[in-house]
C-alpha cells in the first residue's frame, strides 16, 4: 500500500453526518489536487439474473435506490461549485461490502461517524466501526459536529507501530498542502514504567523523544512547521488531551500490526485508534501500515537506543 493520495473516496448516505463528511472530502480533494469519487449503497444485495436462479429475486427497493441517487447527486452539485473533479456510483449491497469493493490502493476514504439506520440506507456509522479492524485504505472519520475544514493544525500520534511511518508521511503531506503545523505526540505508557527500573524508564523516554524528533526533521525537509511533545500516561487518553491542548483540527494515527503488544507495554494501535475515533471532537485519520516489505515513501527513520 502506498501513502500517496491519488483519489478521495466519500461514502455517503445523504444524512447530516455524511453531509459534514462531504465538506471534508471536498476540501481534501481540492488541496491535494485529487479527484473525488462518491459512492452510495442501497443496503440490499443486487438481484441475481433470473436465468441463474430460476426465480425472480427482488433487488433494492425503489425508494432505497432513489435515496442513494439523491445522496450522490447532492455531493455532485457541491463538487461542481467547488471545481473538484468527480466520479460517482450507486452500488447494491451492504455499505461495508460496497466500500470494500470500491476502495483501493492510493485512495483516501472519508466517512461520517454516524449515519442513518433502516432499510436501504447507507450505514456509515457501522462502516466507521469496521474500518478500525482492517481499514482498506487511509480512512478519515468525521464527527457530525465537526467545524468547516482547515487542517491547519494536525495532531499526530508518533508511536512505534508499523503504521506510524505511513501515518506521519500522510499527515506531513496534508500539512504541506494546507500550510499547516504538525503537532506530534509520543507517549510513554504509564503502565510500562510504573514498575520499571530507572534505566528502562530513561530508555523509553529517549525512544519517545527520538520519534518526535524524527517527525520534526522530516517535516522540516518538507518546509512544514512542527512542534513536538512527549508525555507519560495512557496513550489514547493522552492523545485526546493533546488534541485539545494544541487546538488541533484533525488527528492522524496509525493502526494495524494485529494484536502485537509493542515495546514498552503500549497497547495495540487498534485499541488507541478505536478510542480516538469514538471520542475525538475532530476528524480522525486512521492510516494502516504499508504492505509487507514495503516502506512508505519518504518514511521517517528513527535510530533508537539499543535495548539491553
Amino acid at each position: 500500500m502506498t501513502v500517496t493520495v491519488e483519489r478521495v473516496v466519500l461514502a455517503t448516505d445523504g444524512s447530516a453526518p455524511a453531509v459534514t463528511a462531504a465538506a471534508h472530502a471536498l476540501f481534501l480533494a481540492r488541496v491535494l489536487d485529487a479527484p473525488l469519487h462518491v459512492v452510495s449503497a442501497t443496503g440490499a444485495p443486487p438481484a441475481p439474473a433470473p436465468e441463474t436462479t430460476g426465480t425472480e429475486t427482488a433487488g433494492p427497493s425503489a425508494s432505497a435506490a432513489v435515496e442513494a441517487e439523491e445522496a450522490v447527486g447532492a455531493v455532485t452539485r457541491r463538487a461542481l461549485l467547488a471545481g473538484v473533479r468527480l466520479t460517482s456510483e450507486v452500488v447494491g449491497g451492504p455499505a461495508a461490502t460496497a466500500v470494500g469493493r470500491v476502495v483501493g490502493d492510493g485512495d483516501l476514504l472519508v466517512l461520517g461517524r454516524h449515519g442513518r439506520s433502516g432499510p436501504g440506507r447507507f450505514l456509515v456509522g457501522s462502516v466507521a466501526e469496521r474500518v478500525l479492524d482492517a481499514p482498506p485504505a487511509p480512512t478519515l472519520v468525521v464527527p457530525s459536529a465537526s467545524p468547516q475544514p482547515t487542517y491547519r493544525r494536525i495532531a499526530l500520534f508518533a508511536d512505534d507501530a508499523p503504521s506510524s511511518g505511513s501515518a506521519a508521511t500522510l499527515a506531513r503531506r496534508i500539512a504541506a498542502a494546507t500550510r499547516g503545523v504538525l503537532e506530534p505526540l509520543a507517549v510513554v505508557d504509564e503502565r510500562a514504567v510504573s514498575t520499571a527500573s530507572a534505566e528502562t524508564r530513561r530508555t523509553l523516554e529517549t525512544e519517545a523523544g527520538a520519534r518526535v524528533n524524527a517527525v520534526a526533521a522530516a517535516a522540516a525537509r518538507d518546509a512544514v512547521e512542527s512542534g513536538g511533545t512527549v508525555r507519560t500516561g495512557v496513550p489514547a487518553s493522552e492523545l485526546l488531551a493533546h488534541v485539545d491542548r494544541t487546538g488541533a483540527d484533525a488527528v492522524v494515527l496509525g493502526v494495524g500490526g494485529g494484536d502485537r503488544t509493542r515495546r514498552g507495554g503500549d497497547r495495540t494501535a487498534g485499541t488507541v485508534a478505536g478510542r480516538v475515533v469514538r471520542h475525538a471532537g475532530v476528524p480522525a485519520l486512521v492510516v494502516p501500515s504499508a504492505g509487507d516489505g514495503e516502506r512508505p515513501d519518504d518514511a521517517d527513520t528513527i535510530d533508537l537506543p539499543e535495548r539491553r
